[in-house]
Parts: structure tokens; C-alpha cells; sequence
């Protein structure tokens, strides 16, 4: 991307390639096929396998290297949880050793006597999550062409997810009770307002929302989910969004972490499109540095997704941490300095009557069509 342009806080009637990495997959669709948002692309692997390991040799009361010739079961078999493995005969006696999972009989270590079992990771139906045409089909991925409206967002913690948008906050910098997320919620994608507290987050959990939209988080609501190694797991959260999260939706957080009001064109954005089909999106899957709320459209044309230029009388959003708004450019990019030499692309943004330099990767042009 240009210095001199970004990408805009909200686009609409854009093309994008949305890419659903899979594993192992099972795949149902093919090349030129379209898809509807709740479509399944295929059966995937999801997550880790689990393994256990058994002292074959210690419960047998054999040295390591002779544990192999007591299994009943050969290594790579499957075996399910309870079945015997081994088995010692001691005259009319006999030793057995049993599976405490099922899974496959993945290696014995002659030096240690260790049998692992090792289970296949479970397995889930990938969705399209949004309408369009299946564009590529590899083995380890589905890539489908999608026109819609697009608003980038900060961080995306957990799954990726689609579903109608609800919106229950009535103004950007509103926090809802517990009590307002309801039975509307389910399966659906809740515009929450400036943020959710832990009680809202149980709620939308009981009701069984499909994703959920605020300004920003705060680590506090996390807490009671993840005690006092809140702040450790969020960050592994943040590398990978699926890997190390509570629920079962996501949360997409427009500004970032804190009580932090919807920027106002997000907002706006997402109350004209109440009721209709809404996904959020990783960066991987769009292929851009953050991730996003993309609206399906049924148009068959769309416009790339293209940088806007950074001049003077620019409304822009800032990303500033603790202190995001909307300024207006008063400069062109140039490149600025701190005290200790570190030089950094900046502009000169205009906002409530006062001037400040602001970095190039923290403003968000606001579209004019938005």
C-alpha cells in the first residue's frame, strides 16, 4: 500500500476474496459453485489431537525394549477407550493394559516403555460465512470471490462467525445491561455498543449468540473466565484468535482494549444494515492487517479495494489508543521525528480545535460515500 493512502474505515460494494484455511478437509463445493453464507465448504479438522500416554512396561513389570512383544494391537491400529493393548500371560494369570481413549496406537519408545495413543482432532462443518462464488479449491483451503460492504475493526477474538446483525445499543457509547442481551440473540451477529461486561458476556453465551460487535474490551471481563492469567491468555488469544478463547463467538472490538465508544461511521454503518447477513472475518481470510465486519450483497460487480489518499480536509479516524475520534487532515504525510531519532511516517489531523501529529498506520480515511 501507498504511504501517501489507506484503506478506509468503511467501504461499500467492494470485491473480496475471502480464504477459509481448512485442515484435513472433506470438501463439498467446487470451482464456479455459489455459495450462500451458511453453505458447508467441507468437514475440517478443528484444534489439536489429544494423546495419552501409557507406562506399558511399568504396568506390565517387562523391560522397555520387550514391551512390543506383549501388544495385542498393532502400532497405527485404532483402538477404542477401555481396550485392551497388551497383554502379559503369567501362567493361568494374565496382565492386561487398556486404552484410557480412544484413538490410534501412534508409538511405543523401546527406552521408556511409553505407548502413545493419540486421537484424531474433532472434526466441525466450515460455512461459507458469506455469499459468492467458490473462486479456488486446494487442499487446504476454499477461496471464495464475495462483493458486499466492508468495516475493518481492530482485533477479532475468537471464531470467526456470520448471522443477521441485531443492533441493541442505541447510541456509540452506550454498555447495555446483561439483562438486554435476550433470545433476539441467538444465532445472531449483536451490535453491543461501547463494550460488554463479564455478565454480558455469559448472557450472550446462554442465549447463544453467533458473534458480537462493541467499541472495545476490557481485560476485567475477562477475568472471572480466565482468573488471574487474564492478560497471558489474551495475548495468545491475539495471535491466534481460535486457539485460546472462552466462547463459542466471537468478538470483534472496533477500537481495541478498554471502555472505548463505537467510532460514530461504524456506527451508523451498522444501524443502516440491521436484519441482514453479517460476517466477521479474520485478517488472514481477507488477506489485509486487520480484521473485518464484511455485508453480503447479492451484486454480481464490485470495486477492489483501494486506498484512499491522505490530503488536507480528509475526515479520518484515529486509532489512537485511549483517545480514538474522528479529526481532519491539515497536511499531507511527512515524515516525522522523536527525540531519539526514530522517524515515522505522521499527518497533521485537526480535531475539537486543537492540532496534533498523528502516525500514517493510525489513521483510517473515513469514505465519502460512507
Amino acid at each position: 500500500m501507498s504511504a501517501l493512502g489507506r484503506l478506509p474505515l468503511v467501504a461499500q460494494d467492494v470485491e473480496c476474496l475471502v480464504r477459509h484455511r481448512l485442515a484435513a478437509p472433506e470438501l463439498r463445493v467446487a470451482v464456479g459453485q455459489l455459495v450462500e453464507p451458511e453453505t458447508i465448504l467441507a468437514m475440517a479438522a478443528d484444534g489439536l489431537p489429544r494423546s495419552a500416554r501409557i507406562a506399558l512396561a511399568a504396568e506390565l513389570g517387562v523391560a522397555p525394549a520387550d514391551a512390543a512383544r506383549y501388544l495385542v494391537r498393532a502400532l497405527g491400529e485404532r483402538v477404542e477407550a477401555g481396550e485392551v493393548v497388551a497383554v502379559r500371560r503369567r501362567g493361568l494369570r494374565s496382565q492386561e493394559v487398556t486404552s484410557p481413549i480412544a484413538g490410534r496406537l501412534a508409538t511405543l519408545d523401546a527406552e521408556t516403555g511409553l505407548l502413545t495413543v493419540v486421537t484424531d482432532p474433532p472434526r466441525r462443518a466450515v460455512p461459507a460465512l458469506v455469499a459468492g462464488e467458490v473462486r479456488s479449491v486446494a487442499d487446504d483451503a476454499v477461496t471464495i470471490r464475495a462483493i458486499g460492504d466492508l468495516l475493518l475493526g481492530a482485533s477479532l477474538l475468537g471464531r470467526e462467525s456470520a448471522g443477521p446483525l441485531i443492533v441493541l445499543a442505541d447510541r456509540p457509547d452506550r454498555e447495555l445491561p446483561a439483562e438486554e442481551f435476550d433470545e433476539r440473540c441467538r444465532g445472531a451477529i449483536v451490535l453491543a455498543g461501547m463494550t460488554v461486561s463479564s455478565a454480558a458476556l455469559r448472557r450472550l453465551h446462554d442465549v447463544g449468540a453467533a458473534g458480537v460487535i462493541v467499541g472495545g474490551l476490557s481485560t476485567h471481563a475477562l477475568e472471572p473466565f480466565w482468573g488471574s492469567a487474564a492478560p497471558t491468555r489474551l495475548q495468545r488469544a491475539l495471535v491466534d484468535p481460535s486457539a485460546d478463547w472462552p466462547f463459542p463467538f466471537g468478538v470483534l472490538m472496533l477500537e481495541g482494549f478498554g471502555r472505548l465508544p463505537v467510532p460514530e461511521p461504524a456506527f451508523d454503518f451498522l444501524a443502516e444494515r440491521a436484519g441482514r447477513w453479517v460476517a466477521l472475518l479474520s485478517s488472514a481470510s481477507l488477506g489485509l492487517d486487520r480484521p473485518a465486519c464484511f455485508v453480503s450483497s447479492r451484486s454480481l460487480q464490485g470495486q477492489p479495494l483501494q486506498p484512499i489518499a491522505l490530503v488536507p480536509g480528509a475526515v479520518v479516524h484515529l486509532r489512537l489508543p485511549a483517545r480514538p475520534g474522528l479529526g481532519r487532515l491539515v497536511s499531507v504525510p511527512f515524515v516525522a521525528r522523536q527525540p531519539d531519532s526514530l522517524a515515522f511516517r505522521a499527518v497533521w489531523v485537526e480535531r475539537d480545535g486543537n492540532r496534533e501529529i498523528v502516525p500514517v498506520d493510525l489513521v483510517d480515511p473515513v469514505a465519502a460515500d460512507a
